[in-house]
């Protein structure tokens, strides 16, 4: 018998793996969704149309935001302006090259 033959022999399968649960039955119903099945069969108030919900969401999460002090928001307002500026001056710039650069090849007379 050959070596290959033999190790063939030596080599098996795992066994299928089956699932060990199955669940019987419909899934249990959590409380949030139970309220929410509840509040659906009521009767609809001005508070539960979706403008109203959307705006009480907004004011919500406002509520979690951490805003920055005076004093970052000046700073980063500044750096803000000071690149604005900056890239404005460079294209600037990079237009009266242009301008310039027509103006004396291509129009010239």
């Amino acid at each position: 018998m050959s070596r290959a033959i033999r190790r063939q022999q030596m080599i098996q399968k795992p066994p299928a793996k089956t699932p060990g649960f199955r669940p019987s039955g419909s899934r249990p119903v959590r409380k949030q969704e139970a309220a929410a099945v509840e509040a659906a069969k009521g009767k609809k108030t001005w508070r539960d149309w979706g403008i109203f919900r959307g705006i009480r969401d907004i004011i919500a999460e406002l509520r979690k935001v951490t805003w920055p002090a005076r004093e970052e928001v000046t700073r980063l307002t500044v750096a803000v302006v000071v690149v604005a500026v900056a890239i404005g001056l460079a294209l600037g710039g990079v237009d009266l090259g242009f301008n310039w650069l027509v103006d004396n090849t291509l129009l010239r007379d």
